[in-house]
């Protein structure tokens, strides 16, 4: 036998070798706890997985037997694929600070393992999963080392629920000039399969199988890739990804992603739990996000603003309207007032006056803009034509933080192809190297880019309170609301922009009246968190307010040191806890057109007494009523929430130690 046969010989022994081990080592991996199992499967050539939930040795699909794998435009990894080797487990343990989130300390402690694939043509695949106490993520790789561009076409992943499961997702919207930006209206509750658009269902998607909650979404989104949604079809429960929409970006941007070697995917994740509550305060968003970049963060500072453009549209354009909006932050000591767009028209003054004028107030600006280019059809609202330009963008920001500005408001991005995720880190890097806080608008969801870049403080990716233009929108909105809690704001910020008192249409004529109760209102805006919590009333109508509400408004946090989720259900309630030092700030909301009476337990707040201000419901949506009493953790708190209503207090441990 000559020497070249021999070692084709041995080659081949050695991959035989190496299959039948892959093929009998455990292609699973389930968390410390025992709760949560992730399976491969590689069958006919096919890779497929599956997610449970164990329970005294029995497994409960969360996700049963769904499609994984890439397509490139030089190779097909959906089909001819093995298993050539299963990696060790590794622990994976993170700590880390947000500035403004759920929570401001996180732990968060898995396991991990990488399942290495080839295709029929010798290439390889690589598929990295954790397991978490609170769920399953996984990505792919591409290794190699290459200069030269390759390109994935399509991503073969799915995501198949159990059958009678039901689903609150939100449809991904055509493609218009203020389109696709997670504004369309949320489904409540409707079987899995049911047909959405033609552009398919946007992330997050939260489902119930009965037994058990989950959400899924992607983290880590990168510029090397694009941000996927769902098809619209769903036979049998399987949602597969789809790409961004061809028509995004007007023919600037190609659908495609464009790579190097080597190269890794966002996180396709699922959030498991026993009641929507749990999915609500997970934070494995950000648990498999990028570290930060920034090494110092004092100067982001979380907080409420002022903002005068929902009640009048006209007022960025006019000096004597932005001092009123001013001058209400500074009587309620929030830290700043937002100047949206057409603020470069202004009369009667100029933005270094009113820079000025509310330095002297103690309150920070923050200034809107355009995200601009041919990639938007929204060129006559500026600013615009300077955030997408590198030197134009970096020379604004030098200008206007130079200036005294502290953060920009940046809209209109309506894609979420690999240009336009390119343009969001590029303007988060340039914005903090000029101390610049940042607030994304008409813009994709959350991807955990708050703990990459700290200075992004909210997105608004939500068919927030600008909508009550929109007659459906008023009649619904307090069943949108509690569903947000379990799905858009489970995964990141919101920039809902919360509290409405006075008729929407009193001073813009385009908006029709909220039919959700002033204590509601109050208490979106702890429901909700955003690093910039927008307090949109008027400021004729916020003064007008009882002294209970303005107290419990003046000095209103934005970041928050603890989170809990007490009840709720998507669409029916929802009722939250946030620990801002040593107050806790209680809120609920009623998603139900009926009355509902809740008992909240306090046990969250631990040893000693505690001052309660309570603000709930009046005898009509537009009216109060309010008491103050000490309370403490063994007791409950039973609130009547009138049709619509909602309720909202606040804790702090009492100074009299004979109570």
């Amino acid at each position: 036998m000559n020497t070249f046969v021999f070692r084709l010989i041995a080659v081949w022994l050695l991959v035989g070798l190496a299959l039948a081990s892959a093929a009998t080592t455990d292609q699973s991996l389930t968390n410390a706890e025992g709760t949560l199992r992730f399976a491969l499967t590689v069958q006919d050539g096919a890779a497929t997985y599956r997610v449970d939930r164990l329970v005294g040795g029995e497994a409960t699909a969360v996700l049963e037997a769904s499609p994984l794998g890439l397509t490139r435009t030089d190779a097909d990894f959906t089909q001819g694929l093995s298993v050539v080797s299963v990696s060790e487990i590794r622990k994976v343990e993170d700590s880390y600070t947000l500035v403004a989130g759920k929570k401001r300390l996180i732990h968060s402690s898995g396991l991990e393992r990488t399942f290495t694939l080839r295709n029929a043509k010798g290439m390889t695949l690589t598929l990295a999963v954790r397991a978490y106490g609170d769920g399953i993520a996984f990505r792919y790789g591409l290794p190699g080392i290459s200069s030269q561009p390759f390109y994935i076409s399509d991503e073969a992943t799915g995501f198949k629920l159990p059958a009678g499961a039901r689903i609150w997702a939100q449809p991904y919207s055509k493609v218009d000039e203020c389109a696709p930006s997670y504004e369309a209206e949320y489904v409540n509750g409707v079987p899995s399969g049911t047909v959405g658009p033609a552009e398919g269902w946007a992330l997050p998607l939260l489902f119930n199988t009965g037994k058990l909650w989950a959400l899924i979404t992607e983290s880590a989104l990168e510029p090397t890739y694009f941000g996927i949604h769902l098809q619209p079809t769903a036979p049998g429960g399987l949602y597969r990804a789809r790409l961004p929409e061809e028509p995004e970006t007007y023919g600037v941007a190609p659908q495609q992603a464009t790579i190097t070697l080597p190269w890794i995917s966002p996180w396709r994740l699922v959030v498991v739990g026993y009641h929507p509550g749990f999915i609500a305060e997970s934070t494995l968003v950000t648990d498999l996000a990028r570290p930060r970049e920034l090494d110092d963060t004092s100067w982001i500072k979380p907080g409420v603003a002022s903002w005068s453009w929902w009640s009048d549209t006209s007022s960025p354009s006019d000096y004597a309207k932005l001092v009123a909006s001013v001058d209400v932050a500074a009587q309620f000591h929030w830290p700043y007032s937002t100047i949206d767009l057409g603020w470069h028209t202004m009369q009667g003054g100029d933005i270094k006056q009113l820079i000025d004028y509310a330095a002297k107030k103690n309150v920070g600006l923050l200034v809107w803009y355009n995200s601009a280019g041919k990639h938007n059809k929204l060129a006559t609202c500026g600013p615009v034509d300077i955030m997408n330009d590198p030197l134009l963008r970096d020379a604004e920001f030098a200008r206007i933080a130079a200036q005294g500005i502290k953060g920009v408001k940046i809209d209109f991005f309506q894609s979420d192809k690999q240009f336009v995720i390119g343009l969001y880190h590029d303007i988060l890097r340039d914005a903090a190297r000029h101390k610049l806080m940042v607030d994304f608008h008409g813009a994709t969801i959350p991807r955990g880019w708050d703990r990459t870049y700290p200075n992004l403080l909210t997105m608004e990716a939500v068919r927030g309170a600008e909508q009550y233009w929109d007659k459906n929108f008023a009649e619904n909105a307090q069943m949108f609301h509690s569903i947000y809690v379990f799905t858009r704001n489970a995964i990141g910020p919101m920039d809902y922009t919360p509290t409405v008192f006075i008729h929407p249409g009193a001073f813009n004529t385009n908006l029709q009246p909220h039919l959700t109760s002033y204590a509601h209102e109050l208490a979106l805006a702890v429901v909700f968190q955003s690093g910039i919590q927008h307090i949109i009333d008027h400021a004729t109508s916020i003064v007008k307010q009882p002294d209970f509400v303005q107290d419990y408004l003046r000095n209103l946090p934005a970041a928050w040191d603890e989170y809990h989720v007490l009840a709720g259900t998507p669409g029916e309630l929802a009722v939250v806890a946030r620990r801002s030092g040593n107050t806790w700030y209680v809120a609920g909301i009623n998603g139900l057109k009926t009355p509902q009476t809740i008992k909240v337990p306090l046990a969250f707040l631990g040893r000693g007494k505690f001052d309660l201000l309570l603000i709930n419901d009046g005898a009509t949506t537009s009216e109060w009523s309010h008491s103050r009493r000490v309370t403490e953790s063994t007791e409950e708190l039973e609130v009547v929430l009138s049709a619509r209503g909602g309720f909202a207090a606040r804790l702090n441990p009492t100074k009299n130690p004979k109570n």
